[in-house]
Order: structure tokens, then C-alpha cells, then sequence
């Protein structure tokens, strides 16, 4: 009898969108008999729980910087990278604990850049090749460029999860000049509703606000947007994004739940008139599914989202707006006249990677 291979999948922990689009690559691996072992923290972690309840999984502690409530994300980060690099040693070390103790053969790490092995194959999955700056910022790229690509090159494959040429959604944070490695594959979107079977609602929603991110963004987003859905007397959910919170909250006309299974959420989105939310890659990648039309608001001073933003703006796709400037009203009356997500297109590139590796 063939003996099933470990696989360790690690997303990043910083919201839930490296989890949730790790979401089918677990099922695949799982599909064709690999046992996993999922190594995560906090909202990531118990997200994950929930969705695999079955699978194996270690809690692995991973650096989040402070997000400022005002000012430049990009000056925050460059304070915080010296303890960045110094906490990416010491989880780098507990990895190669972690390879010996549970017999790993092989680490997939959904851009925790230090999760690689130079005793097994390790996969760093990404989209963010070319990192968005701004202004002054700029000046930072050749380093910044130089320290990814650095770590990118300790990896056996690149996975990108996108599709190649015109029909990329993230544009040209997954297309740059020169990419790190000659071992990179488009993989095709991956969300966590690919292979999933909605469960419809009892009635639809008018308007679903999803709320994500890193604090202490992530709070003033829901409480703007309460406020605003409040005085527009449309029929909302708004759903928080917090996986390990219980009890749902209903103040008029807007309904306030923690989390949902994919199945229901899936369902919500099918149903819902229109979609707020951030314009986070993963969040994307999961609207596209449905081909849904959606209002974008950009963390503030996220340069990845203000561009994404920017980007589906200036092709009609969707309207954004940032946060300081919102108005919910008038975002969904502009909103009419952008055309919506394209229907994610189906890519065999994931199943033949995995194939590969456990063959």
C-alpha cells in the first residue's frame, strides 16, 4: 500500500484571505489521498478549524504588524521589519522542528515567506510579485523587490493564483518584469466557493457588506457601514468576518452575523442585489466565482487594494470609493453603471501541480 505523503499548508494570518483561497488546495491534496497538516494562528486557524473539522493542524504563531488607524501602512511596515525579520528566523527554526517531528514531505506556504525547507520540497504560493508603493515609497522598491525575490528563491515552485496575460485579475501585481523564479505556474483562481453546493436563503438580501482585514481597520469599517446601511433602510446582512465570534445581532433593517459556513455565505452572495467590501485578492477571486457586481473600499494607505481598486474602476468592472469619502447611498447608485466581475474561468493548472508532487 502506497504511504500518504504529509503535506504542510501554511497561509498567512494576516485576515482571512490567505486561509479561505488555501481552501481548495487542501481539499485537492485531500481528494488524492495526502494527509494534512494545517499550520496557522488566530482567525486563519479557527476559520480553517471550522472548514476542515477533520484535518490534522498545529497552531503556528506568525508576525502581525500594527496597522495604523491613520497615516502611511507602507511607514508603519518599514518600522516593523526589522522584528519582522527577526520573528521569521525564529518561525523558520520551529519549522524545521515541526518537518522532523510529523514526518513532512512537503510545505505549501501561502506567502509566509519563511516556511521553506531545505530538506523537502517547500511551494510558495503568491500573488504579489510586484509590490505596490506610493509616492516617496517608491524609492524603497529595488530593496523591498530584492529581500522578496530572496526569499522566493529558497522555494522549489512559485504557484501564482491568477490566470497569465489579459485575462489576470490582479494585473501587474502578479505580472512584473522579471519574475523570481523560472519554476512559476499560474494555478487559476482559488477561492473557497469553487466546489461548493449553495444553500439558498430563506428570502435575498438586498445589499451584503463583507468585512475584512487586519484591525483596527477592519472595526471602523463595520461601524461606518452599519451606520450608513442603517439610514438606508435597505435589507442588509453584514457579515464580520470573525470565525471564532457566536451570536447574530439584528438592529432594523441590518442583520449583524460573525461568520457563516461556506455553503450559506455562498448562497448570500448568489442572492444579494449587490456586495460592499474590501478589495482584497482573495475577496476577488471569490466574487469572481459568482460574476458578481460589487462596491470596493480600499483599506486605507493598502496600496495593494487602492490598486486593485483603481484598476477595476478604470475598466468599468466596479466602482470604489475610499474610506474616508464613502457614501453608501451614492456608491450603489453609481454602482449601476459598472458591469460587474467576469465569471472566473476554470484552470486544470492547480490539479496538475499537485499530481506532480505527490506522484
Amino acid at each position: 500500500m502506497k504511504k500518504k505523503k504529509n503535506i504542510l499548508v501554511c497561509p498567512l494570518d494576516w485576515g482571512l484571505g490567505h486561509a479561505t483561497r488555501m481552501v481548495p488546495v487542501v481539499e485537492m491534496l485531500e481528494q488524492k489521498g495526502a494527509h494534512v497538516v494545517i499550520a496557522a494562528d488566530k482567525r486563519p486557524l479557527a476559520f480553517l478549524r471550522q472548514r476542515f473539522p477533520r484535518t490534522a493542524y498545529v497552531r503556528f504563531p506568525g508576525f502581525v504588524p500594527a496597522y495604523p488607524e491613520k497615516g502611511p501602512m507602507a511607514w508603519s511596515m518599514a518600522k516593523s521589519f526589522p522584528r519582522m525579520l527577526r520573528e521569521a528566523k525564529k518561525a523558520n527554526a520551529l519549522l524545521q522542528e515541526m518537518v522532523a517531528a510529523k514526518k513532512i514531505d512537503l510545505i505549501i506556504s501561502d506567502n509566509r515567506y519563511e516556511m521553506y525547507s531545505q530538506k523537502v520540497p517547500s511551494v510558495f504560493v503568491t500573488h504579489q510579485l510586484n509590490i505596490q508603493t506610493a509616492g516617496w515609497q517608491k524609492l524603497a522598491n529595488p530593496l523591498i523587490n530584492k529581500t522578496i525575490n530572496g526569499y522566493i528563491s529558497n522555494y522549489r515552485e512559485l504557484w501564482v493564483p491568477d490566470l497569465p496575460g489579459e485575462e489576470s485579475l490582479s494585473g501587474r501585481l502578479s505580472h512584473p518584469v522579471k519574475i523570481p523564479t523560472d519554476n512559476v505556474h499560474f494555478i487559476g483562481h482559488l477561492s473557497r466557493f469553487s466546489n461548493v453546493q449553495a444553500k439558498n436563503p430563506a428570502e435575498p438580501v438586498e445589499l451584503l457588506i463583507l468585512i475584512s482585514g487586519p484591525e483596527p481597520q477592519r472595526s471602523l469599517l463595520e461601524e461606518m457601514l452599519t451606520k450608513q446601511a442603517l439610514l438606508s433602510k435597505r435589507k442588509t446582512i453584514i457579515l464580520q468576518g470573525k470565525p471564532e465570534a457566536k451570536g447574530t445581532l439584528k438592529i432594523k433593517n441590518v442583520q449583524i452575523i460573525p461568520h457563516l459556513p461556506d455553503p450559506k455565505l455562498a448562497a448570500l452572495i448568489q442572492t444579494a442585489e449587490i456586495v460592499v467590501s474590501r478589495p482584497g485578492y482573495s475577496t476577488l477571486m471569490d466574487l469572481a466565482v459568482f460574476g458578481k457586481k460589487a462596491v470596493f473600499i480600499p483599506t486605507p494607505g493598502q496600496t495593494e487594494q487602492e490598486y486593485l481598486a483603481r484598476r477595476l474602476f478604470k475598466q468599468g468592472i466596479a466602482f470604489s470609493e475610499k474610506q474616508n469619502e464613502f457614501n453608501l447611498a451614492g456608491a450603489l447608485r453609481k454602482a449601476k453603471e459598472f458591469s460587474g466581475l467576469a465569471q472566473s474561468k476554470h484552470s486544470a493548472t492547480l490539479e496538475n501541480r499537485i499530481n506532480l508532487l505527490l506522484a
